[in-house]
């Protein structure tokens, strides 16, 4: 099972995905940020990165997460989490279509909060310099839009005013 921690840059992906691979260690959970697959094509192979200058767009990038995905459920089997806004419609097709075809179970939550919540934790990120923020706080509203439309059948998990350990304990309700 691949679980998909969806959101808004800044809604909290990566803490929420990583507090699950803790709580779900008994079920074989691995925490995938991808994120860290973007720096490595930017580092590594720069004109690839600009065909697409988002993860979330690039299909160079997409088809690293996917291979990474594959091979950690498949050879070891492991349960993926991964953290990633799903937020273009290459992502649908690349990752969610491509793996919904290969008959691979999988839970795609959404999570949630209000523009302004949002904004204030991109803010308060200390890992996040001034550029980054900006950047990403230009990219919430449309980001936010983009997830309530395009996902329907998503589960989404509300995370105003909940704390990281009430949030966590939700999605493993879920499960």
């Amino acid at each position: 099972m691949i679980i998909w921690i969806d959101g808004a840059n800044g809604v909290g992906k990566s803490h929420v995905a990583a507090k699950l691979e803790e709580l779900l260690s008994n079920r074989n959970a691995e925490y995938i940020e991808s994120d860290l697959y973007w720096v490595e094509l930017i580092q590594n192979n720069f004109l690839k990165a600009l065909n697409g200058f988002d993860p979330y767009n690039n299909k160079y990038c997409l088809e690293t997460i996917r291979t990474v995905l594959e091979e950690k459920f498949q050879k070891h089997n492991k349960m993926p989490i991964i953290s990633m806004s799903l937020v273009d419609k290459r992502c649908q097709e690349e990752l969610l279509d491509y793996f919904e075809k290969k008959n691979v179970p999988m839970v795609h939550i959404i999570l949630e909060a209000e523009k302004e919540t949002i904004i204030s934790r991109i803010e308060n990120d200390p890992i996040r310099d001034n550029n980054a923020q900006n950047q990403q706080k230009s990219k919430v509203d449309w980001q936010i839009q983009y997830l309530r439309m395009a996902y329907p059948s998503a589960i989404r998990i509300n995370t105003e005013g909940k704390s990281l350990d009430e949030i966590a304990n939700e999605i493993v309700t879920l499960l």
